[in-house]
């Protein structure tokens, strides 16, 4: 079966799983790879199709070996949708939520999808196909805000995509958005998300210290009268 996904073998597929009565959604690497993660790896997408339409389940997993430990209380390893998620195509996610992918599963360290994606080569049109298929935009990780894993390096067009799709400013956003250095030659989206949160009734906080040292490494004002909201 991973042979024929591998290679994009539809019909191989289709015989394996319906004449042969191959199981994708039992059966899992040592190290918990579902069968299904395979042609996603091996990068074809017509492999990965010809499973899931013979009837795999985008959201198989194996259950976590520390399931019962405090840090793993209740986790599953890593399925599809996780190695989905930080695929440099965003035609696997796709094809996955397409047939029933949850896309507010969590890896096997409780991570959402959306910072799988962020965190794997910044794989921002998968961060968007998430939102857009219903992934909760304010889940947490290590209990940070996902919008912040924006804000707080600049990366202010997101930061107002995102905000614009539901994510809920915490201090911490507002504090980027003032204070963060940005680009100074192209302010136009981080002066966007402090129009943004204005229009919200959030007003510009005192500067924090951490931010203060940042501005004076990068040789940028320090004083809050000299600067002035973009």
């Amino acid at each position: 079966m991973a042979v024929a996904a591998e290679r994009g073998d539809t019909r191989e597929v289709r015989r394996l799983m319906k004449e042969e009565g191959v199981d994708p959604d039992t059966v899992f690497s040592p190290e918990g790879l579902p069968l299904l993660a395979w042609p996603i790896l091996t990068g074809n997408p017509a492999g990965l199709k010809a499973m899931l339409e013979n009837g795999a389940d985008p959201n198989a997993a194996e259950l976590h070996p520390l399931q019962h430990t405090t840090r793993f209380k209740g986790r599953i390893r890593n399925n599809a949708m996780v190695w989905a998620a930080k695929a440099d195509d965003p035609i696997y996610l796709q094809l996955l939520l397409d047939h029933g992918g949850d896309p507010d599963t969590r890896n096997s360290n409780g991570e959402t999808l959306l910072l799988q994606a962020r965190l794997m080569g910044n794989q921002w049109e998968n961060v968007k196909l998430l939102v857009e298929r219903g992934a909760d935009v304010n889940a947490r990780s290590q209990q940070r805000a996902f919008v912040n894993e924006y804000a707080s390096l600049g990366g202010f067009m997101q930061t107002h995509w995102l905000l614009e799709h539901g994510a809920t400013p915490d201090r911490f956003t507002v504090d980027h958005v003032f204070w963060h250095p940005g680009d100074p030659n192209n302010p136009e989206w981080q002066r966007r998300c402090q129009q943004w949160l204005l229009k919200q009734g959030h007003q510009r906080p005192a500067m924090p210290e951490h931010y203060r040292r940042m501005r004076e490494a990068f040789g940028f004002p320090t004083d809050e009268k000299d600067i002035p909201l973009l």
